[in-house]
Protein backbone atom coordinates (compact mmCIF):
# COMPACT_ATOMS: atom_id res chain seq x y z
CA UNK A 1 0.00 0.00 0.00
CA UNK A 2 1.30 3.11 -1.01
CA UNK A 3 0.86 5.61 1.68
CA UNK A 4 -0.01 9.58 0.82
CA UNK A 5 2.53 12.12 1.78
CA UNK A 6 2.22 15.29 3.42
CA UNK A 7 3.31 18.79 1.84
CA UNK A 8 6.88 19.68 1.57
CA UNK A 9 7.60 21.93 4.90
CA UNK A 10 7.95 25.82 4.22
CA UNK A 11 10.79 28.39 5.86
CA UNK A 12 9.44 31.54 7.25
CA UNK A 13 11.14 33.09 4.14
CA UNK A 14 8.90 30.76 2.02
CA UNK A 15 12.17 29.14 0.63
CA UNK A 16 11.85 25.05 1.43
CA UNK A 17 14.82 23.25 3.10
CA UNK A 18 17.07 21.45 2.64
CA UNK A 19 18.19 21.93 -1.09
CA UNK A 20 17.24 18.20 -2.52
CA UNK A 21 14.19 16.92 -1.36
CA UNK A 22 14.52 12.55 -2.25
CA UNK A 23 15.45 10.92 0.99
CA UNK A 24 13.68 13.72 3.17
CA UNK A 25 10.28 12.76 1.36
CA UNK A 26 10.64 9.22 1.56
CA UNK A 27 11.85 8.95 5.18
CA UNK A 28 11.25 12.72 6.44
CA UNK A 29 13.58 15.64 7.52
CA UNK A 30 15.63 13.36 9.13
CA UNK A 31 17.02 10.03 9.54
CA UNK A 32 20.89 10.38 10.52
CA UNK A 33 22.97 8.08 11.19
CA UNK A 34 25.29 9.60 13.58
CA UNK A 35 22.81 9.98 15.97
CA UNK A 36 22.47 6.68 17.94
CA UNK A 37 19.25 5.53 19.35
CA UNK A 38 20.15 6.67 22.81
CA UNK A 39 20.33 10.10 21.42
CA UNK A 40 17.05 10.23 19.73
CA UNK A 41 16.03 8.92 22.62
CA UNK A 42 17.49 12.31 24.59
CA UNK A 43 16.29 14.39 22.04
CA UNK A 44 12.89 12.69 21.77
CA UNK A 45 12.39 13.92 25.84
CA UNK A 46 13.42 17.41 25.21
CA UNK A 47 10.84 18.08 22.67
CA UNK A 48 8.46 16.57 24.97
CA UNK A 49 9.91 18.10 27.79
CA UNK A 50 9.45 21.73 25.74
CA UNK A 51 5.82 20.96 24.74
CA UNK A 52 4.64 19.82 27.67
CA UNK A 53 5.72 22.93 29.50
CA UNK A 54 3.88 24.64 27.15
CA UNK A 55 0.55 22.23 27.47
CA UNK A 56 0.35 20.58 24.59
CA UNK A 57 2.18 17.72 25.01
CA UNK A 58 1.88 15.04 22.33
CA UNK A 59 -0.03 17.30 19.82
CA UNK A 60 0.26 19.29 16.73
CA UNK A 61 -2.26 22.25 17.08
CA UNK A 62 -0.88 24.21 14.60
CA UNK A 63 -0.97 21.68 12.04
CA UNK A 64 0.88 19.01 10.45
CA UNK A 65 5.40 19.53 10.24
CA UNK A 66 4.79 22.71 12.36
CA UNK A 67 6.13 21.77 15.50
CA UNK A 68 8.34 24.26 17.08
CA UNK A 69 10.15 24.10 20.59
CA UNK A 70 12.56 25.43 23.44
CA UNK A 71 15.12 22.86 24.33
CA UNK A 72 17.64 23.91 27.56
CA UNK A 73 21.09 24.64 27.28
CA UNK A 74 22.10 24.61 30.93
CA UNK A 75 25.53 25.63 30.16
CA UNK A 76 26.40 25.80 33.63
CA UNK A 77 25.85 22.34 35.01
CA UNK A 78 27.63 21.17 31.69
CA UNK A 79 31.10 22.88 32.53
CA UNK A 80 30.75 21.31 35.92
CA UNK A 81 30.14 17.63 34.80
CA UNK A 82 31.85 17.85 31.47
CA UNK A 83 34.26 20.53 31.30
CA UNK A 84 35.69 20.45 34.71
CA UNK A 85 38.77 18.78 34.29
CA UNK A 86 40.65 20.37 37.87
CA UNK A 87 38.04 19.51 39.69
CA UNK A 88 40.29 16.15 41.36
CA UNK A 89 43.54 18.42 41.51
CA UNK A 90 42.27 20.41 43.78
CA UNK A 91 40.56 18.10 45.79
CA UNK A 92 43.49 16.20 46.17
CA UNK A 93 46.47 19.17 46.07
CA UNK A 94 44.69 21.76 48.31
CA UNK A 95 43.88 20.24 52.18
CA UNK A 96 41.39 23.38 53.18
CA UNK A 97 38.18 23.24 52.12
CA UNK A 98 37.37 26.46 51.78
CA UNK A 99 40.55 27.11 49.72
CA UNK A 100 39.46 24.01 47.39
CA UNK A 101 36.00 26.13 46.65
CA UNK A 102 38.12 29.29 45.99
CA UNK A 103 40.50 27.65 43.67
CA UNK A 104 37.79 25.87 41.61
CA UNK A 105 35.44 28.77 41.44
CA UNK A 106 38.19 31.03 40.27
CA UNK A 107 39.18 28.04 37.96
CA UNK A 108 35.78 28.09 36.46
CA UNK A 109 35.38 31.68 35.81
CA UNK A 110 38.84 31.81 33.97
CA UNK A 111 37.80 29.03 31.54
CA UNK A 112 34.13 27.90 31.34
CA UNK A 113 33.27 29.65 27.14
CA UNK A 114 29.95 30.47 26.20
CA UNK A 115 28.91 32.22 29.01
CA UNK A 116 29.24 36.06 28.64
CA UNK A 117 29.32 37.34 31.47
CA UNK A 118 27.54 35.10 33.53
CA UNK A 119 30.86 33.00 34.55
CA UNK A 120 30.07 33.03 38.51
CA UNK A 121 29.83 29.46 39.54
CA UNK A 122 29.66 29.81 43.84
CA UNK A 123 26.17 29.31 43.26
CA UNK A 124 26.84 25.80 43.83
CA UNK A 125 28.70 26.19 47.45
CA UNK A 126 25.61 26.64 49.53
CA UNK A 127 24.05 23.24 48.15
CA UNK A 128 26.78 21.42 49.34
CA UNK A 129 28.34 20.62 53.20
CA UNK A 130 32.21 19.83 51.42
CA UNK A 131 33.58 20.63 48.56
CA UNK A 132 34.45 16.68 48.52
CA UNK A 133 30.50 15.95 48.54
CA UNK A 134 30.46 18.32 46.03
CA UNK A 135 33.07 16.08 44.01
CA UNK A 136 31.50 12.95 44.61
CA UNK A 137 28.16 13.97 43.15
CA UNK A 138 29.75 15.29 39.90
CA UNK A 139 31.98 12.18 39.78
CA UNK A 140 28.98 10.07 40.32
CA UNK A 141 26.71 11.66 37.45
CA UNK A 142 29.57 11.41 34.97
CA UNK A 143 29.81 7.76 35.10
CA UNK A 144 25.84 7.53 34.99
CA UNK A 145 26.36 9.60 31.70
CA UNK A 146 25.07 8.58 28.20
CA UNK A 147 28.11 6.97 26.33
CA UNK A 148 30.09 8.30 28.68
CA UNK A 149 33.18 6.77 27.48
CA UNK A 150 32.67 8.56 24.26
CA UNK A 151 35.75 10.77 22.43
CA UNK A 152 32.39 13.31 21.97
CA UNK A 153 33.72 16.80 23.05
CA UNK A 154 32.12 18.30 26.35
CA UNK A 155 29.25 20.23 24.71
CA UNK A 156 27.89 16.81 23.11
CA UNK A 157 27.63 14.96 26.47
CA UNK A 158 24.77 13.97 28.42
CA UNK A 159 23.56 13.17 31.62
CA UNK A 160 21.05 9.79 32.05
CA UNK A 161 17.81 11.64 31.75
CA UNK A 162 16.73 11.79 35.97
CA UNK A 163 14.40 14.71 34.96
CA UNK A 164 13.79 17.85 33.33
CA UNK A 165 17.06 19.01 34.92
CA UNK A 166 18.76 16.84 33.25
CA UNK A 167 17.32 17.62 29.61
CA UNK A 168 19.48 19.86 27.27
CA UNK A 169 20.12 19.92 23.60
CA UNK A 170 23.15 19.52 22.02
CA UNK A 171 25.55 22.53 21.11
CA UNK A 172 28.40 23.69 19.70
CA UNK A 173 30.24 25.76 22.01
CA UNK A 174 33.11 28.55 21.30
CA UNK A 175 34.36 31.58 23.33
CA UNK A 176 32.24 34.66 21.35
CA UNK A 177 29.33 31.85 20.47
CA UNK A 178 26.78 29.04 21.51
CA UNK A 179 25.03 27.49 18.56
CA UNK A 180 22.60 24.51 18.15
CA UNK A 181 24.02 21.72 16.86
CA UNK A 182 22.69 18.79 13.92
CA UNK A 183 25.26 16.37 14.13
CA UNK A 184 24.17 14.01 17.54
CA UNK A 185 20.84 15.59 17.68
CA UNK A 186 20.34 14.99 14.18
CA UNK A 187 16.50 15.24 14.04
CA UNK A 188 15.63 11.22 14.70
CA UNK A 189 14.40 12.34 18.41
CA UNK A 190 11.79 14.68 16.64
CA UNK A 191 10.45 12.62 14.08
CA UNK A 192 10.17 9.87 17.04
CA UNK A 193 8.33 12.85 18.85
CA UNK A 194 6.21 13.11 15.34
CA UNK A 195 5.31 9.40 15.32
CA UNK A 196 3.95 9.34 18.90
CA UNK A 197 1.80 12.12 18.37
CA UNK A 198 0.30 10.49 15.09
CA UNK A 199 0.12 7.08 16.95
CA UNK A 200 -3.28 7.47 18.62
CA UNK A 201 -1.57 6.76 21.91
CA UNK A 202 -0.15 10.22 23.31
CA UNK A 203 -2.18 10.58 26.63
CA UNK A 204 -1.51 7.20 27.67
CA UNK A 205 2.16 8.06 26.42
CA UNK A 206 2.24 10.80 28.85
CA UNK A 207 0.59 9.18 31.74
CA UNK A 208 3.65 7.06 31.98
CA UNK A 209 6.26 9.47 31.00
CA UNK A 210 5.53 12.18 33.07
CA UNK A 211 6.22 10.40 36.79
CA UNK A 212 9.27 8.99 35.22
CA UNK A 213 11.20 11.51 33.28
CA UNK A 214 9.24 14.70 33.48
CA UNK A 215 8.97 14.88 37.45
CA UNK A 216 10.87 17.77 38.65
CA UNK A 217 10.97 16.06 42.66
CA UNK A 218 12.13 13.11 42.18
CA UNK A 219 15.52 12.41 44.31
CA UNK A 220 17.75 11.88 41.00
CA UNK A 221 16.59 15.33 39.37
CA UNK A 222 17.02 17.28 42.74
CA UNK A 223 20.51 16.00 42.10
CA UNK A 224 21.28 16.95 38.80
CA UNK A 225 19.27 20.58 39.38
CA UNK A 226 21.97 20.92 42.55
CA UNK A 227 24.44 21.52 39.92
CA UNK A 228 22.51 23.76 37.86
CA UNK A 229 22.52 28.04 37.85
CA UNK A 230 19.23 29.63 39.42
CA UNK A 231 19.65 32.85 36.49
CA UNK A 232 16.99 32.62 34.21
CA UNK A 233 17.67 30.62 30.57
CA UNK A 234 15.27 32.08 27.70
CA UNK A 235 15.42 28.96 25.48
CA UNK A 236 15.85 29.60 21.61
CA UNK A 237 12.71 28.48 19.29
CA UNK A 238 13.70 25.28 17.37
CA UNK A 239 11.94 24.41 14.58
CA UNK A 240 10.70 20.81 14.35
CA UNK A 241 11.19 17.55 11.95
CA UNK A 242 9.08 16.86 8.63
CA UNK A 243 7.61 13.49 9.28
CA UNK A 244 5.62 12.65 5.77
CA UNK A 245 3.00 10.61 6.50
CA UNK A 246 -0.11 11.19 8.63
CA UNK A 247 -0.82 7.57 9.81
CA UNK A 248 1.02 4.57 9.66
CA UNK A 249 0.73 1.44 11.31
CA UNK A 250 4.39 1.67 12.40
CA UNK A 251 3.43 4.78 14.52
CA UNK A 252 0.63 2.65 16.20
CA UNK A 253 3.12 -0.36 16.87
CA UNK A 254 5.57 1.51 17.94
CA UNK A 255 3.41 3.20 20.95
CA UNK A 256 1.87 0.20 21.64
CA UNK A 257 5.52 -1.41 22.34
CA UNK A 258 6.43 1.32 24.65
CA UNK A 259 3.48 1.29 26.42
CA UNK A 260 3.74 -2.55 26.86
CA UNK A 261 7.01 -1.61 28.55
CA UNK A 262 5.51 1.09 30.57
CA UNK A 263 3.18 -1.60 31.87
CA UNK A 264 5.88 -4.14 33.04
CA UNK A 265 6.20 -2.03 35.62
CA UNK A 266 9.96 -2.02 36.40
CA UNK A 267 11.58 -0.55 39.22
CA UNK A 268 12.74 3.38 38.62
CA UNK A 269 14.67 3.96 35.26
CA UNK A 270 15.32 0.29 34.37
CA UNK A 271 12.52 0.71 31.76
CA UNK A 272 14.56 2.90 29.64
CA UNK A 273 17.36 0.94 28.50
CA UNK A 274 14.58 -1.23 27.13
CA UNK A 275 12.84 2.23 25.41
CA UNK A 276 15.63 3.07 23.68
CA UNK A 277 15.76 -0.69 22.47
CA UNK A 278 13.00 -0.62 20.90
CA UNK A 279 12.89 2.92 19.29
CA UNK A 280 16.47 1.92 17.94
CA UNK A 281 14.29 -1.30 16.36
CA UNK A 282 11.08 1.02 15.15
CA UNK A 283 13.06 3.43 13.34
CA UNK A 284 14.86 0.42 11.13
CA UNK A 285 11.51 -1.22 10.72
CA UNK A 286 10.01 2.11 10.20
CA UNK A 287 13.20 2.90 7.66
CA UNK A 288 12.89 -0.48 5.72
CA UNK A 289 8.76 -0.51 5.12
CA UNK A 290 9.38 2.82 3.77
CA UNK A 291 11.91 2.04 1.54
CA UNK A 292 9.82 -1.69 0.33
CA UNK A 293 6.70 1.00 -0.27
CA UNK A 294 8.13 2.64 -2.89
CA UNK A 295 11.34 0.72 -3.92
CA UNK A 296 9.85 -2.84 -3.66
CA UNK A 297 6.19 -4.35 -4.22
CA UNK A 298 5.27 -3.42 -0.54
CA UNK A 299 6.24 -6.93 0.65
CA UNK A 300 6.41 -7.59 4.33
CA UNK A 301 9.90 -6.92 5.49
CA UNK A 302 11.65 -9.66 6.66
CA UNK A 303 14.19 -10.09 8.46
CA UNK A 304 16.26 -14.01 9.51
CA UNK A 305 17.29 -14.00 12.73
CA UNK A 306 20.47 -16.02 13.42
CA UNK A 307 20.36 -17.41 17.15
CA UNK A 308 24.40 -17.81 17.20
CA UNK A 309 25.83 -21.36 16.30
CA UNK A 310 29.10 -22.18 16.94
CA UNK A 311 29.42 -23.38 13.07
CA UNK A 312 27.89 -21.98 9.91
CA UNK A 313 24.61 -23.00 9.03
CA UNK A 314 22.12 -22.25 6.22
CA UNK A 315 19.89 -19.90 8.63
CA UNK A 316 23.39 -18.16 9.14
CA UNK A 317 23.95 -17.51 5.66
CA UNK A 318 20.01 -16.61 5.43
CA UNK A 319 20.88 -13.97 7.68
CA UNK A 320 23.30 -12.67 6.04
CA UNK A 321 21.51 -12.52 3.28
CA UNK A 322 18.32 -10.71 3.95
CA UNK A 323 20.92 -8.34 6.00
CA UNK A 324 22.62 -7.17 2.82
CA UNK A 325 19.64 -7.38 1.32
CA UNK A 326 17.44 -4.81 3.48
CA UNK A 327 20.62 -2.66 3.75
CA UNK A 328 20.24 -2.32 0.09
CA UNK A 329 16.38 -1.24 -0.02
CA UNK A 330 16.90 2.27 0.48
CA UNK A 331 19.21 2.55 -2.37
CA UNK A 332 16.05 1.17 -4.82
CA UNK A 333 13.46 3.33 -2.92
CA UNK A 334 15.68 6.68 -4.15
CA UNK A 335 15.72 4.98 -7.28
CA UNK A 336 11.98 3.97 -7.52
CA UNK A 337 11.30 7.66 -6.31
CA UNK A 338 13.55 9.46 -8.94
CA UNK A 339 11.81 7.31 -11.96
CA UNK A 340 8.45 7.83 -10.29
CA UNK A 341 8.30 11.10 -8.93
CA UNK A 342 10.15 12.54 -11.98
CA UNK A 343 10.64 10.54 -14.98
CA UNK A 344 7.40 9.29 -15.60
CA UNK A 345 5.61 11.93 -14.32
CA UNK A 346 3.47 14.05 -17.09
CA UNK A 347 5.49 17.32 -16.46
CA UNK A 348 8.87 15.65 -17.40
CA UNK A 349 7.14 13.86 -20.38
CA UNK A 350 5.95 17.11 -21.56
CA UNK A 351 9.13 18.65 -20.99
CA UNK A 352 10.74 16.07 -22.87
CA UNK A 353 8.75 17.21 -25.88
CA UNK A 354 9.03 21.57 -25.48
CA UNK A 355 10.75 24.01 -27.39
CA UNK A 356 13.28 24.74 -24.32
CA UNK A 357 13.45 20.64 -23.01
CA UNK A 358 16.44 21.40 -20.77
CA UNK A 359 15.26 25.03 -19.55
CA UNK A 360 11.70 22.87 -18.88
CA UNK A 361 13.15 20.12 -17.04
CA UNK A 362 14.88 22.08 -14.86
CA UNK A 363 11.68 23.84 -13.79
CA UNK A 364 10.45 20.30 -13.27
CA UNK A 365 12.89 19.06 -11.23
CA UNK A 366 13.01 22.68 -8.94
CA UNK A 367 8.96 21.94 -8.17
CA UNK A 368 9.53 18.42 -7.72
CA UNK A 369 12.35 17.48 -5.72
CA UNK A 370 14.31 21.07 -5.24
CA UNK A 371 17.06 20.43 -7.09
CA UNK A 372 19.61 21.59 -8.34
CA UNK A 373 20.54 24.14 -5.85
CA UNK A 374 19.83 28.25 -6.61
CA UNK A 375 22.94 29.91 -6.01
CA UNK A 376 22.77 33.33 -4.56
CA UNK A 377 22.63 35.03 -8.16
CA UNK A 378 19.44 33.27 -8.81
CA UNK A 379 21.30 30.46 -11.29
CA UNK A 380 21.38 26.83 -10.61
CA UNK A 381 24.02 24.96 -9.43
CA UNK A 382 24.76 22.49 -12.35
CA UNK A 383 27.70 21.88 -14.47
CA UNK A 384 27.05 19.10 -16.32
CA UNK A 385 25.69 18.57 -19.94
CA UNK A 386 22.57 21.07 -20.71
CA UNK A 387 20.27 18.14 -21.53
CA UNK A 388 17.06 16.20 -19.78
CA UNK A 389 18.69 13.12 -19.54
CA UNK A 390 22.14 14.48 -18.56
CA UNK A 391 19.85 16.18 -15.55
CA UNK A 392 19.05 12.85 -14.42
CA UNK A 393 21.53 10.40 -15.46
CA UNK A 394 25.20 12.12 -15.72
CA UNK A 395 27.90 11.62 -13.07
CA UNK A 396 26.94 15.19 -11.70
CA UNK A 397 22.83 14.68 -12.53
CA UNK A 398 20.41 13.61 -9.95
CA UNK A 399 20.12 10.05 -9.65
CA UNK A 400 24.04 9.96 -9.13
CA UNK A 401 24.10 12.67 -6.61
CA UNK A 402 20.75 11.55 -4.93
CA UNK A 403 22.59 8.27 -4.18
CA UNK A 404 25.61 10.09 -3.42
CA UNK A 405 23.78 11.97 -0.51
CA UNK A 406 21.97 9.03 0.66
CA UNK A 407 25.25 6.94 0.72
CA UNK A 408 26.71 9.22 3.54
CA UNK A 409 23.31 9.50 6.36
CA UNK A 410 20.63 7.40 5.46
CA UNK A 411 21.81 4.66 4.04
CA UNK A 412 23.97 4.26 6.93
CA UNK A 413 20.55 4.40 9.36
CA UNK A 414 20.13 0.22 9.38
CA UNK A 415 22.98 -0.38 9.39
CA UNK A 416 24.17 1.39 12.48
CA UNK A 417 20.82 1.18 14.63
CA UNK A 418 20.54 -2.63 14.22
CA UNK A 419 23.87 -2.72 15.46
CA UNK A 420 23.33 -0.51 18.41
CA UNK A 421 20.43 -1.89 19.52
CA UNK A 422 22.10 -5.48 19.37
CA UNK A 423 20.03 -6.71 16.79
CA UNK A 424 23.08 -7.65 14.21
CA UNK A 425 26.21 -9.00 14.57
CA UNK A 426 29.52 -10.26 13.45
CA UNK A 427 30.48 -12.58 16.32
CA UNK A 428 31.83 -15.99 15.00
CA UNK A 429 32.09 -14.23 11.26
CA UNK A 430 33.55 -11.59 9.10
CA UNK A 431 30.27 -10.26 7.82
CA UNK A 432 27.11 -8.84 9.76
CA UNK A 433 23.89 -10.52 9.83
CA UNK A 434 20.94 -10.17 12.22
CA UNK A 435 21.80 -12.11 15.72
CA UNK A 436 19.98 -10.56 18.53
CA UNK A 437 22.25 -10.45 21.67
CA UNK A 438 20.66 -10.69 25.14
CA UNK A 439 19.74 -7.39 25.68
CA UNK A 440 17.57 -7.09 22.83
CA UNK A 441 15.45 -10.51 23.60
CA UNK A 442 14.94 -9.03 26.92
CA UNK A 443 13.84 -6.14 25.52
CA UNK A 444 11.84 -8.37 23.01
CA UNK A 445 10.17 -10.30 25.79
CA UNK A 446 9.05 -7.33 27.26
CA UNK A 447 7.13 -5.45 24.73
CA UNK A 448 5.55 -8.67 23.07
CA UNK A 449 4.47 -11.44 26.53
CA UNK A 450 1.55 -9.65 28.84
CA UNK A 451 2.23 -12.42 31.24
CA UNK A 452 3.24 -16.10 29.67
CA UNK A 453 2.70 -17.22 25.70
CA UNK A 454 3.56 -20.31 24.24
CA UNK A 455 6.78 -20.59 22.41
CA UNK A 456 5.50 -20.71 19.24
CA UNK A 457 2.79 -18.41 19.55
CA UNK A 458 5.69 -15.92 20.50
CA UNK A 459 7.46 -16.91 17.47
CA UNK A 460 4.57 -16.49 15.27
CA UNK A 461 4.19 -12.72 17.23
CA UNK A 462 7.47 -11.75 16.64
CA UNK A 463 7.50 -12.52 12.64
CA UNK A 464 3.92 -10.74 12.48
CA UNK A 465 5.31 -7.40 14.39
CA UNK A 466 8.14 -6.71 12.91
CA UNK A 467 8.63 -9.58 10.85
CA UNK A 468 11.57 -11.84 12.05
CA UNK A 469 11.95 -15.29 11.06
CA UNK A 470 13.24 -17.83 13.57
CA UNK A 471 11.26 -20.81 13.62
CA UNK A 472 10.30 -23.28 10.52
CA UNK A 473 6.80 -22.04 10.44
CA UNK A 474 7.62 -18.55 9.66
CA UNK A 475 10.53 -19.90 7.32
CA UNK A 476 8.37 -21.48 4.84
CA UNK A 477 8.88 -19.62 1.76
CA UNK A 478 12.55 -20.61 2.34
CA UNK A 479 12.03 -24.42 2.76
CA UNK A 480 10.10 -24.69 -0.29
CA UNK A 481 12.93 -22.82 -2.25
CA UNK A 482 15.25 -24.68 -0.75
CA UNK A 483 17.39 -22.59 0.63
CA UNK A 484 16.93 -24.78 3.54
CA UNK A 485 15.79 -27.01 5.30
CA UNK A 486 12.86 -27.47 8.20
CA UNK A 487 15.60 -29.23 10.99
CA UNK A 488 17.86 -25.91 9.88
CA UNK A 489 15.19 -23.40 11.74
CA UNK A 490 14.19 -26.29 14.43
CA UNK A 491 17.70 -25.78 15.59
CA UNK A 492 17.55 -22.40 15.02
CA UNK A 493 14.14 -21.95 16.97
CA UNK A 494 15.96 -24.24 19.93
CA UNK A 495 18.72 -22.58 20.50
CA UNK A 496 16.36 -19.30 21.46
CA UNK A 497 14.47 -21.58 23.56
CA UNK A 498 17.67 -22.24 25.43
CA UNK A 499 18.63 -18.61 25.01
CA UNK A 500 15.51 -17.61 27.10
CA UNK A 501 15.68 -20.23 29.22
CA UNK A 502 19.37 -18.91 30.74
CA UNK A 503 18.07 -15.45 30.89
CA UNK A 504 14.94 -16.58 32.90
CA UNK A 505 12.46 -15.89 30.47
CA UNK A 506 11.41 -19.33 29.03
CA UNK A 507 10.34 -22.54 31.51
CA UNK A 508 9.36 -25.88 29.91
CA UNK A 509 6.71 -27.81 31.54
CA UNK A 510 6.72 -30.69 29.46
CA UNK A 511 8.67 -31.79 26.21
CA UNK A 512 5.76 -29.79 24.23
CA UNK A 513 5.23 -27.66 26.14
CA UNK A 514 7.52 -24.71 26.59
CA UNK A 515 6.44 -20.88 27.52
CA UNK A 516 8.09 -17.74 27.97
CA UNK A 517 7.25 -15.47 30.51
CA UNK A 518 7.51 -12.15 31.62
CA UNK A 519 9.01 -11.52 34.85
CA UNK A 520 7.86 -8.31 35.59
CA UNK A 521 4.23 -8.94 34.85
CA UNK A 522 1.29 -10.10 37.34
CA UNK A 523 -1.82 -12.25 36.23
CA UNK A 524 -4.34 -9.96 34.65
CA UNK A 525 -2.20 -6.91 34.31
CA UNK A 526 -2.58 -6.76 30.43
Amino acid sequence: MRWPTLPFPERSDGARSPEMWVDEAIWGHRLYDEQTPWLAFLEFLNVLYAEDVEGRAFQEPDGYNKLRYHPKKSLHMRHILFNNPRMPAFLREVPDDEARWSCWEQFMRETAVGLSDDRDFSYVRPRFQSFEDFARVVQLLRSTAIEGDSNKRWSSKFVFPYGPAALYEDLTVRPNSVTNDRRFFGRVGELVYLMMCRSGKGEELLAHLRPLVLNDQTPWNRLVRALTSDARETPASRPGGYLPYERRPEFEDFARDWLALFECQMPGYDVIPHLVDTLGLHVVLYKLRCAHMWGSTGSHVQLVLEIIAPSRTPVRDLAVETYLTNNLASREAIEAYIRETVELSEEWQAALSSTDPYGDALTVLRHKVRWPPQRPDGDVDYSGPHSPDSLLNSADGLRSTALRRHTQHVGNVHAIYTRKVGLASRRGTRRYRYAPNDHILRSLVFAIVPRRMEFQHFLAALYERYGFIIGHRQATTYIEQGQADQKAFEDNALRLEMRLASLGLLRRLSDACAYVHNPYTIEGRR
